[in-house]
């Protein structure tokens, strides 16, 4: 029996649907975590040394490992007095705890000159998109609401998406106590990611190097 117009007409629909269905899951692209610090068995026993230092909030620790010349922006404050004025690593409350833990908690790259970056963000976001224009899901099954608070409809899940960024600024949620990014899904939806699982490929990283057989950190940079 040949099909009938109705039939391929089915067929049509059904293509046109996955299709759809396979951009709209595939945002911009995928962005999975990686690991490479067991790479190098100096450079893990290193990473653990100074996680647990942060843990502890030790500063003596944290200064010890901090490059002579580390870069601390980009208006040229280079330099660990600039580091020690910009963080002040001495007092338990200094972001530079939580900052530089939500860096290396995610895993890193070894680069060409076997320097190593955390978070893996940074060296391996592709380099077609505009970083200021896009940023990543960073973990497994996030929910997209429509409004940026946790009673919010769920428009979508993603897991590890890049995803572009929706205009305005975050928002915050009095009553979750927590910051909204605002997205625009492949389809055009437009909705809000929870801050803590989405990260910008310029946010803050770690840069470190291997001198005179020691490690240190040369870098603690955002933006580009």
């Amino acid at each position: 029996m040949k099909p009938s117009f109705k039939h391929a007409r089915f067929f049509l629909g059904l293509i046109l649907t996955f299709v759809f269905t396979q951009v709209v899951n595939a945002q911009v692209g995928k962005l999975y975590p990686v690991d490479e610090a067991a790479k190098d068995p100096s450079f893990f026993a290193f990473r653990a040394r100074l996680l647990k230092a942060i843990q502890m909030k030790d500063a003596s620790f944290l200064l010890s490992i901090v490059d002579p010349k580390i870069s601390n922006n980009f208006g040229g404050d280079d330099g660990i007095i600039h580091f020690k004025r910009i963080w002040h690593p001495e007092r338990p409350t200094s972001p530079v705890w939580t900052e530089l833990s939500a860096a290396l908690v995610l895993g890193g790259k070894f680069d060409k000159d076997q320097s190593f970056a955390a978070p893996y963000l940074f060296n391996s976001f592709p380099e077609d998109l505009d970083a200021f224009v896009h940023s990543a899901v960073i973990e497994d099954g996030v929910r997209v609401r429509r409004e940026p608070n946790t009673r919010g409809t769920v428009i979508r899940t993603l897991s590890f998406d890049i995803v572009k960024l929706g205009e305005g600024e975050n928002k915050r949620s009095p009553a979750d106590k927590r910051e909204w990014v605002p997205v625009e899904l492949a389809d055009g939806q437009k909705g809000f990611v929870a801050s803590e699982y989405i990260r910008s490929p310029i946010d803050y990283r770690a840069i470190f190097e291997k001198k005179n057989g020691k490690w240190v950190m040369t870098a603690f940079i955002a933006g580009d």
